[in-house]
């Protein structure tokens, strides 16, 4: 794929040096998200009618250095950051947090500075399917179709399921032959 979207790069646009071009490579304050971003943004837009969430959950990924778990910024830079201005921006923004772990794709803790200051980032691709048909269908059906597009390798058994799966599976140790009975 790479070697495709390079050549049709310099074929569609010749003579464009890689100094024009924003490399994570080469540039720091890059940071890893989900190719399904998009859908997944709208699935919670869906969600929270009236009350948006997709872009304050953006902002989290934006900030994501160790898988799971988040520090964020002050709540009025976070609040900005998502688009929110104004005397209510900072409640704003707290309304679509507590809408996302409402919904199961974070949770938040405090310690210290404010409410939201450590948050704890969910697998999106799981937190969909336990969702289930509160998500629209043509919503779920373009995700997935995107998430095999991508080769996700997250879709198959929940983690929780797996567990008990496995749990059913690993046989029960039998009590201690000490207390057998004697002749």
């Amino acid at each position: 794929m790479l070697k495709r979207a390079l050549a049709m790069r310099d074929e569609l646009w010749p003579g464009v040096s890689e100094d024009f071009f924003w490399d994570r490579t080469k540039a720091s304050g890059f940071s890893t998200i989900p190719r399904t971003l998009a859908y997944i943004m709208n699935i919670i837009n869906t969600l929270t009618k009236g009350q948006p969430a997709g872009m304050t959950y953006l902002t989290i990924w934006c900030r994501v250095n160790v898988p799971g778990a988040v520090e964020l910024a002050s709540e009025k830079t976070m609040a900005f950051e998502a688009g929110f201005t104004g005397s209510r921006a900072v409640d704003t923004w707290r309304k679509r947090m507590r809408h996302l772990k409402r919904l199961g794709f974070i949770d938040f803790k405090s310690a210290g500075d404010h409410d939201f200051e450590w948050v704890r980032l969910y697998n999106p691709h799981h937190v969909i399917r336990r969702l289930g048909s509160k998500v629209q269908e043509r919503y779920r059906a373009a995700w997935r179709e995107r998430a095999m597009e991508i080769g996700a390798k997250d879709l198959g058994v929940l983690p929780e399921k797996a567990m008990e799966e496995n749990a059913e599976k690993t046989p029960r140790k039998k009590s201690s032959q000490k207390n057998r009975h004697r002749d």
